[in-house]
């Protein structure tokens, strides 16, 4: 249900024009997190390596998701090292869980797992090849200050935006 349809991509092209995404994804980039509306909880992760990246990441939003660009990090690119699984078990002793995930091969989708224990990340971690850089951090919020996050929702095909479950 991605923004195929020309028109829906038009409505979800000049929403994020009218925010500071384009600014931001000027001078670095993102990690975008889609809340699917009716989706059950399901989520979608992209890496928006910059602004030119942009318009294939708006071909794959939902309509009436809610979107959260992240810029700030807080979503972490690296190697698995002892360093990394370090990370994650302190985000997951805090948190309760944390999010890992690695960059699928057209570049821009990440395929996430959500990590709830050591045995869980160990099993994961083993899927993965070491020189493969992973995606990880705690679940983000929907957060929006126009610098660190900024969280979007989406309208429907028709362009109403409309309160969903998420």
């Amino acid at each position: 249900m991605a923004a195929t349809d020309p028109a829906f991509k038009a409505i979800v092209h000049a929403l994020l024009s009218g925010t500071a995404v384009p600014g931001l994804l000027a001078s670095r980039s993102a990690v975008v997190l889609e809340r699917i509306a009716r989706g059950g909880g399901a989520t979608r992760w992209y890496h928006c390596p910059g602004a030119a990246a942009l318009g294939a990441i708006e071909e794959k939003l939902s309509p009436g998701s809610v979107t959260s660009f992240y810029f700030d990090g807080r979503i972490r690119r690296a190697r698995p090292s002892p360093a990394v699984v370090a990370d994650i078990e302190k985000i997951i002793a805090e948190a309760g869980d944390a999010v890992l995930g690695t960059l699928r091969e057209d570049g821009i989708g990440i395929a996430g797992e959500t990590i709830v224990s050591s045995g869980d990340l160990r099993e994961t971690l083993s899927t993965i090849d070491p020189s493969t850089e992973v995606f990880y951090g705690a679940f983000p919020g929907r957060d929006d200050d126009g610098v660190a996050a900024v969280t979007v929702t989406l309208p429907d095909r028709d362009g109403v935006v409309r309160a969903h479950p998420h």
